[in-house]
C-alpha cells in the first residue's frame, strides 16, 4: 500500500490529528471495534481503534509505565492485580515487572485486540506468555462486580469514555471497585486530558471521593493523545499514593521515584483545577 494521510476521527476531542502513514498493515472489524495497525516513519507501528490512535511504539511506555508503576509502587506489597481493558498488553507488561505480583488478571472485552497485539506489537504483548497472567474475555464492569476483597490493585486501561467504556466511570462501577479491593487497595485509571477534558476529570475525582479516603491526580505528557497533558485518577483506601512505599527496582524508561513525586499536581494547582 502506498503512503497515505490518516486523520483521526476522535469524538472526544475538539481537534483532529493527522499522520503521514507509510503503510496499513492490518484492518479488521471485531464485534466491538474497527481495529487497525499502521506503520509511521517516526512513531513506528500504531494501534488504531475506531479511527483513534491508541498507542504508538515510540511513546507507549510513557502511558503504560505511569498507569502501572505509580499505584504499584504506592502499595507496600501488591500481589493480586486486575487490569480492566489493556488488550494491547502494555500495562500488563509493566505490572509483571514487579516481583511481588503473584497473579495479574486481565478482563478485556475484545479478544481480537489481544490477538492483534500478539501478531503486530511484540514489544507490548510479552506478558501474555507469563504464567502469572490470567486473561478473561469479559465486560470489565460486570467482571469486577463479581469480586469481593480480592485485589490489591485495580487498573482501568480503556479507550475514551464513549460507548462500552462509559460504564467504567460510573458511580456504581467505583462502588464495585471499592468492594473488590482489599483493605490497602489502590485503584487507578486513565482520565483524559486536563486541557480538553477538565470537566470529565473533575467528575471522576468527585465520584471517587464518595468511596475512597484518598483521591488524587497525576499526569504525564503524551504528544500523540489529544490534549497532551494526560491524567490518571488514583484512589486509595488506606493511605496517600504520593509517597512510594518501595524503592523503584524495576527496569523503566520514564518512571522513577522522583518522577512519582513530581507527577502529582501540586496542592495549589489541584485546588484551582479540581476544586
Amino acid at each position: 500500500m502506498p503512503p497515505f494521510l490518516f486523520s483521526e476521527d476522535d469524538p472526544f476531542s475538539p481537534i483532529r490529528y493527522s499522520y503521514s502513514m507509510q503503510d496499513m498493515l492490518y484492518t479488521h472489524r471485531s464485534p466491538f471495534a474497527e481495529i487497525s495497525v499502521a506503520e509511521h516513519s517516526y512513531f513506528g507501528r500504531m494501534l488504531v481503534l475506531n479511527g483513534v490512535v491508541q498507542l504508538t511504539e515510540r511513546d507507549e511506555y510513557l502511558y503504560h509505565e505511569m498507569l502501572a508503576h505509580v499505584p504499584l509502587h504506592a502499595h507496600p506489597s501488591p500481589q493480586d492485580v486486575l487490569i480492566i481493558g489493556g488488550g494491547d498488553g502494555g500495562t500488563l507488561r509493566e505490572v509483571l515487572k514487579h516481583g511481588t505480583v503473584k497473579k495479574a488478571v486481565m478482563a478485556e472485552i475484545d479478544e481480537e485486540v489481544i490477538e492483534t497485539s500478539k501478531r503486530f506489537l511484540p514489544t507490548l504483548s510479552t506478558g501474555f506468555s507469563d504464567p502469572r497472567t490470567h486473561v478473561v474475555i469479559a465486560d470489565g464492569a460486570e467482571f469486577v462486580a463479581r469480586a469481593r476483597n480480592t485485589y490489591d490493585i485495580i487498573l482501568v486501561d480503556c479507550t475514551d469514555p464513549v460507548g462500552p467504556a462509559v460504564s467504567l466511570f460510573s458511580e456504581h462501577f467505583f462502588a464495585e471497585v471499592h468492594a473488590a479491593l482489599r483493605e490497602n487497595g489502590i485503584f487507578a485509571a486513565q482520565t483524559e486530558s486536563l486541557h480538553f477534558h477538565l470537566d470529565f476529570v473533575r467528575e471522576v475525582q468527585h465520584k471517587l471521593r464518595h468511596h475512597f479516603n484518598f483521591v488524587d491526580l497525576y499526569t504525564v505528557p503524551l504528544a500523540t493523545y489529544a490534549g497532551n497533558w494526560w491524567t490518571f485518577s488514583i484512589a486509595c483506601k488506606a493511605f496517600s499514593p504520593r509517597q512510594p512505599a518501595m524503592a523503584c527496582q524495576v527496569s523503566t524508561r520514564y518512571y522513577a521515584e522522583d518522577v512519582h513525586h513530581n507527577a502529582f499536581l501540586v496542592p495549589s494547582l489541584a485546588k484551582r483545577l479540581l476544586g
